[in-house]
């Protein structure tokens, strides 16, 4: 055989050798590869659809196929594209390698350096510039695990990306369900969307609701200028909606809430925190605190719950109370549980267990202990229940009552009746003033004189209080009595008093058993410095009074007197002055000879122990009048309402 011919032959065998590996490996090619493993399922199967080269070398990498130049090839519906790969048909695993891109059913696609698949646990392990895509979303990252049965992205290794509709969140690590869209970031995490920006150690949230959990040191910035700081916080970008749990704060140009736990909503205006609350209104320039606290910015209206302190500077009021709504919108104020309203524009406080009030009707009641004081005008009311405007009020019932107090003048009038009203004119002008009105078992005090009767009015334009059914005036060491009584004040004393219808004027004497007498149809007295100096007298007049030793006022003699009209002056020292009378009839009788039906007129009566002692005695009850009173009022009572 020549060179040629053997040349020859060797090239045929060649060409038969080469023609039966190309037929082999189109057979090989051309069947699928069983997946082996627990976790392949019957009929997974790899489909290689192309490589440039496939090699196969059992001795070297047992089982192991070896394909390079634009592989392509098919598992489960995902295809997959690279440079290389190595394929293990028993082990059911592959690795790809160069410009590695594969997809799954859904639109979801993985773009990489390298990829490795193991088919026991359903994993894709991607590395290296990996990319997963989504419509609407990508990821960006160094590493990525991939469950294919789960659906979850895990990745790590250095600084990952998340875009999804417009929004980006950078994280150390994260994983991401590409089917439920629900996503955890750690290490150093910052979210920005349009409308917030966040920086937290960890968060959870979902890229198709917008919801957001931080976790720890977080911070929310968001397009509306509020600044959050929370350690537990979710946040949904698509309602404006929080919920921060933990001591959070939340800070904005237009108000400034903290709490242990905020919900809060910037769209709706809505406000609610519980754990020491504050709540800073600055548009509206009003602070709330409490420790449950519900508030919306738009409508105004307040809500607390606990130790509450509402401080509207707009209004200059302050309402603190257990339980506390307002609402400065509609003026509405309410209140229970140690309620004090501070209205410092009105110069008025209000407390009480339950209170209520209204800025706009300017009406208000208060149950439980009301105390009610106007610093502007001077007077106050305390009762178990009140009802009040800013020029009127009317205040009954409870232990041991309401009482009134006016300081206008310079000493205090405390009354005390079963029911209280007050009822201004001339309201903020200055002719301004009020009539308070006692209406049954009334008792006033003051220091220099003090009153009981069925019924009071007393007048601040002329200092000027009236007395009707059966009054009782004492002034000093005197007392008054008639059908009614006129008593008019200075600032600390009383300046005048006129007595209609059986008067009767009666000066107890230092020795506490004698007694100056002056009986009459009517009567005037005049005070100086809170002692009698004249006395008026008309209409079937008797008169008892007693003489005095000019150097030790010592009694010496008694003096009864009748007559029609008398008038009469009385020194500082008490003694008798003058005496103007028209016809009298009269006895004066040394001290051993006084009749003993001289001693007292008619119908006299000495109500020590019915006048009021001091200002806490004005609650006492105490009868007018005993058995022996017998009166036929000359002057009747007005009429008059009656307060269940």
């Amino acid at each position: 055989m020549t060179l040629n011919n053997v040349n020859r032959d060797n090239l045929c065998g060649h060409r038969i050798l080469s023609i039966m590996i190309l037929c082999l490996f189109g057979l090989w090619a051309a069947q699928p590869l069983q997946a082996q493993g627990i976790a392949a399922k019957k009929g997974d199967k790899f489909f290689i659809d192309h490589a440039d080269n496939l090699r196969h070398n059992q001795m070297a990498m047992p089982d192991v196929q070896i394909a390079k130049g634009n592989v392509r090839f098919r598992y489960k519906g995902m295809t997959l594209r690279c440079d290389s790969a190595y394929f293990n048909d028993k082990s059911n695993w592959f690795k790809a390698f160069g410009r590695v891109h594969m997809t799954r059913p859904g639109g979801v696609t993985f773009d990489c350096h390298r990829a490795h698949y193991d088919g026991m646990t359903q994993m894709i392990h991607a590395r290296k510039n990996v990319v997963v895509r989504q419509p609407g979303r990508s990821l960006r990252c160094d590493s990525l695990d991939y469950n294919m049965t789960s659906n979850v992205a895990n990745y790590f290794g250095g600084r990952g990306t998340l875009v999804y509709n417009g929004n980006t969140v950078v994280a150390d690590q994260g994983d991401y369900n590409t089917e439920t869209h629900d996503a955890n970031f750690y290490g150093d995490v910052v979210m920005y969307t349009p409308k917030y920006r966040i920086n937290t150690p960890t968060a959870h949230g979902n890229t198709e609701t917008g919801l957001v959990h931080v976790m720890g040191k977080s911070v929310i910035r968001t397009s509306k200028g509020e600044i959050v700081h929370t350690n537990d916080g979710t946040y949904n970008s698509k309602t404006d909606h929080m919920e921060l749990n933990g001591r959070s704060t939340i800070t904005s140009p237009q108000r400034d809430v903290e709490g242990d736990n905020i919900i809060y909503n910037s769209t709706t205006g809505d406000a609610e925190g519980h754990g020491n609350v504050k709540i800073v209104d600055k548009q509206n320039n009003r602070t709330i605190t409490g420790q449950d606290v519900f508030y919306n910015a738009k409508t105004g209206y307040s809500e607390g719950h606990g130790n509450v302190r509402i401080d509207d500077r707009k209004a200059q009021r302050v309402i603190t109370g257990d339980e506390v709504i307002y609402n400065a919108r509609t003026g509405h104020s309410e209140g229970h549980g140690n309620v004090k309203i501070v209205d410092k524009l009105k110069e008025r406080t209000v407390t009480g267990r339950d209170l209520s009030y209204n800025s706009n009707t300017h009406e208000g009641t208060g149950e439980g202990n009301v105390y009610y004081i106007d610093h502007k005008s001077k007077h106050a009311f305390q009762g178990d229940y009140l009802h009040y405007t800013d020029s009127a009020a009317i205040a009954f019932g409870g232990k041991p009552g309401p009482v009134a107090k006016d300081f206008s003048e310079g000493d205090t009038l405390f009354v005390h009746a079963d029911t209280i009203s007050m009822k201004g004119f001339h309201m903020n002008t200055s002719q301004m003033y009020r009539e308070i009105y006692g209406v049954n078992n009334v008792r006033a005090y003051r220091t220099d004189v003090q009153a009981v009767c069925g019924f009071l009015v007393a007048n601040t334009r002329d200092s000027c209080m009236t007395m009707y059914d059966y009054p009782i005036v004492w002034s000093g060491n005197r007392q008054l009595v008639g059908d009614s009584i006129k008593a008019y004040m200075n600032d600390s004393t009383i300046r005048q008093a006129y007595i209609y219808g059986n008067a009767f004027s009666i000066e107890e004497l230092p020795d506490r058993t004698h007694y100056n007498q002056i009986s009459s149809k009517d009567m005037r007295a005049d005070f100086i410095d809170g002692a009698v100096r004249r006395v008026d007298a008309w209409g079937n007049v008797e008169i008892i009074f007693y003489h005095t030793d000019k150097k030790d006022s010592t009694l010496i003699g008694h003096d009864y007197t009748e007559t029609d009209t008398l008038r009469m002056y009385i020194s500082p020292q008490r003694k008798l002055q003058k005496i103007w009378m028209s016809k009298t009839n009269g006895v004066i009788s040394p001290m051993t000879q006084i009749p003993q039906d001289r001693l007292r007129l008619p119908h006299f009566e000495w109500f020590a122990d019915v006048r009021p002692k001091d200002k806490t005695d004005i609650f006492r009850p105490a009868a007018r009048k005993t058995s022996a009173t017998v009166r036929n009022a000359q002057v009747p009572a007005p009429p008059r309402q009656h307060v269940e």
